[in-house]
């Protein structure tokens, strides 16, 4: 179900159109008096006391026939992430028939999501939004695809306190994201491709472009997967990494915009050039170093990478 299409209809305020005939509860789309994309559920249940994010209000009504609960958008500028909010409530209360459970359920899944509406003090940096679309466009272009949802979101580590970005039995892969034309990546530990096991390089070229190109930012990639996710448990875990990592829906990271040019991975074998604990006096407690792209391509995969 397209939800963003619906919304598209021309409402008039205070106009909610049913989303499936088929559905077993009563939840509606439409534009609430005041002008706000809103999702409106109807039915026989006790109402508690629900707590706004802010980026989502929270109506509670009760009239002579049922009880409402209507979730609307307070930030335009989030309508596509309140679009797969919404698909992700229909989805999950498909099944339910009774309004007691559907009611709970809802307010279930808005508490799922609320932390990541919850405006945090400042953005992340460039440097760590850069770092961040990088790590969540190899989850969702090869990590999944290769390994399935499950395997691939237990295996990102996020702001876990590992050297790999992504560990798994018999191999690993770390992710780097660079601005586009820049000949070095950076290597911010001696541990960060050091291993008793081969493993690989992920980078990818980013170009930074004005806000409004269509190109990539942090809401649209992270929004696109959570939407992708088949399971309520897995968008659960792919919501708390996000939080984990300082990233919350803020219509502010929409002002970083990037162009994919180029994605590579290289497979780091013994002859790799890297910096190893073992290359090192022990009295050496931290090292970063950059790595000339141009005399890795020898160990490039053959990857067929396209956004």
């Amino acid at each position: 179900m397209n939800i963003a299409d619906k919304f598209k209809d021309q409402f008039s305020p205070g106009f909610y159109t049913r989303i499936d005939e088929l559905h077993l509860l009563d939840i509606y789309i439409g534009i609430d008096d005041e002008n706000h994309y809103a999702l409106e559920f109807r039915g026989d249940f006790t109402p508690q006391n629900v707590k706004a994010s802010n980026s989502i209000g929270i109506k509670q009504y009760k009239t002579d026939k049922f009880c409402g609960i209507i979730f609307y958008l307070k930030d335009v500028d989030m309508f596509d992430t309140f679009c797969v909010f919404c698909e992700d409530i229909i989805k999950s209360t498909k099944n339910t028939s009774d309004n007691t459970t559907g009611y709970k359920t809802l307010i279930n899944r808005f508490y799922a999501w609320k932390k990541m509406f919850q405006t945090k003090n400042t953005l992340l940096k460039e440097p760590e939004i850069m770092g961040l679309i990088g790590e969540l466009l190899f989850l969702r272009d090869f990590m999944i695809p290769t390994y399935g949802e499950d395997i691939a979101l237990q295996s990102w580590s996020g702001q876990d306190l590992t050297h790999k970005d992504f560990s798994l039995k018999d191999t690993w892969y770390e992710v780097k994201a660079i601005s586009t034309g820049k000949p070095t990546v950076r290597i911010s530990s001696l541990e960060q491709l050091q291993s008793v096991i081969e493993g690989e390089l992920a980078v990818f070229q980013l170009e930074k472009m004005s806000p409004a190109y269509e190109g990539v930012t942090l809401n649209k990639i992270a929004t696109g997967i959570l939407k992708t996710l088949s399971s309520q448990e897995n968008k659960d875990y792919l919501i708390s990494k996000l939080f984990d990592s300082n990233y919350s829906f803020e219509s502010g990271y929409n002002d970083y915009v990037y162009e994919i040019t180029l994605g590579e991975r290289f497979h780091i074998t013994d002859s790799f050039p890297k910096l190893t604990r073992n290359d090192v006096n022990e009295a050496i407690v931290k090292v970063q170093y950059d790595i000339l792209l141009s005399e890795i391509q020898g160990y490039k995969i053959d990857w067929s990478y396209g956004n």
